[in-house]
């Protein structure tokens, strides 16, 4: 997708995303999403953090200066952990806000500044401006099917679907924690080389990239025989590509 496309797609998940946070009750709140460990109060936390953490690079980029995304690792965790605990109406109104906040900062963008970078910490990644957009887009679709509030990885489309296959594949190639495949996705007719030829994990484009992404146990998705290929963490290979996404 060109940075429109996804600016455009990111603005009609966000209204979902809205509509989904608003629609949970007190109980559903404090429920288990789909990520271990996290309630469905951290899910939406992290989304508010990286809504803020976003704007506040480009914002930076904009005026100038060079803010990192999150200060570190450790932060960035903390401060998920904290929100999470906050009162209900405290996270989603933070979230509501983050979320109209980064799409003002995106619009406020002049062409040169998507063509400069940010950092995700102080010392690095480098990641495009240009990739933000598409990376938020990912964090929302991914993670508004986390929270296991009626909106599945069934529901995205193929665009989306395939745009983050084309992500995924790409991390999992560079990783040496996981095994080469290749993976077809039947309803694209398209395949994505990963290493090797063998094995081809087949199925449809949500059923690939959820796996890919290290959710569910492969539901949907065929080896023609072969044995599964071991996953290593998303994107925690050093040495690939470093650009942003879903985490």
């Amino acid at each position: 997708m060109a940075v429109v496309d996804e600016i455009e797609a990111l603005h009609h998940s966000d209204q979902r995303a809205v509509r989904t946070v608003d629609s949970l009750t007190a109980e559903q709140w404090a429920r288990p999403s789909l990520l271990p460990g996290w309630t469905r109060a951290h899910v939406v936390a992290h989304l508010a953090l990286n809504a803020e953490a976003f704007a506040g690079a480009l914002t930076g980029l904009h005026s100038g200066n060079q803010v990192p995304i999150y200060p570190s690792e450790a932060q960035r965790d903390q401060d998920i952990e904290t929100l999470a605990t906050a009162a209900r109406d405290v996270i989603r109104t933070r979230f509501f806000a983050a979320t109209d906040h980064f799409r003002t900062v995106v619009g406020q963008l002049s062409a040169r500044d998507w063509e400069g970078t940010v950092l995700r910490l102080p010392g690095g990644p480098v990641w495009p401006a240009a990739a933000l957009p598409g990376a938020r887009l990912r964090e929302v679709e991914v993670h508004l099917a986390d929270l296991d509030a009626g909106y599945s990885r069934l529901d995205w489309t193929p665009e989306f679907a395939e745009q983050l296959l084309d992500q995924v594949t790409r991390d999992h190639a560079y990783s040496p924690e996981s095994d080469p495949f290749t993976v077809r996705a039947t309803d694209l007719g398209r395949s994505w080389f990963v290493g090797a030829a063998r094995p081809v994990i087949s199925g449809t484009a949500a059923d690939l990239g959820w796996w890919l992404l290290g959710r569910g146990q492969a539901e949907g998705l065929a080896t023609h025989g072969d044995p599964m290929p071991r996953l290593g963490p998303w994107r925690r290979s050093p040495g690939g590509p470093r650009d942003p996404g879903a985490s």
